[in-house]
């Protein structure tokens, strides 16, 4: 191999390594537990002030609630917060997260990862530089699974991301816009 393509390929390897890493102190995780619910408990509202435009949420408070739900059946590849379909959220910077989160899909995993992973998503979508759920199973009879987490959000201004890293479904819709303002 030349020098130069040697060079060129060290230096993009070092990119790609601080990029990963800025994914990685994007969001943290402070706490993290599995539950079941029931669909009805998953009806709670998160909180946040609903934009003019019926797509984004804002919460004043820095201690957020946010109550996260796999779309209906008619559109599985979204998620629900607040009745809104992937809304664009505006949280302040340093925020906490209070999420719960619950797969009501019938016969899919899905999770919810938070980072600074931008559309177009590309597949494969994995977890690395994100933080979030784990891939939750479909619900089962009368069992909703989800998870309980508390995430703090990033302290630097800027555009993030939530979506889900299954195959194939934040290319096809399952993502939102978290606005660190």
């Amino acid at each position: 191999m030349n020098q130069k393509l040697t060079m060129a390929l060290a230096a993009a390897l070092v990119l790609g390594t601080q990029a990963l890493a800025q994914n990685k102190t994007a969001f943290q995780i402070l706490a993290s537990k599995k539950i079941t619910t029931s669909d009805k408990a998953m009806n709670a509202t998160s909180g946040g002030k609903v934009g003019a435009d019926k797509k984004s949420l804002s919460f004043a408070s820095k201690n957020v609630k946010l109550v996260v739900r796999t779309g209906p059946d008619n559109d599985m590849m979204s998620y629900r917060i607040q009745g809104l379909r992937n809304p664009t959220l505006y949280v302040k910077p340093g925020s906490t997260l209070h999420i719960t989160f619950a797969n009501t899909d019938e016969d899919m995993f899905h999770n919810v990862r938070f980072g600074a992973n931008k559309p177009p998503f590309q597949t494969p979508l994995t977890d690395a530089g994100s933080v979030g759920s784990d891939k939750l199973p479909h619900t089962k009879e009368e069992k909703v699974f989800g998870q309980v987490m508390t995430i703090k959000a990033p302290t630097k201004l800027g555009t993030y991301s939530y979506f889900c890293t299954v195959k194939g479904h934040a290319p096809a819709g399952m993502w939102g816009t978290i606005i660190v303002h």
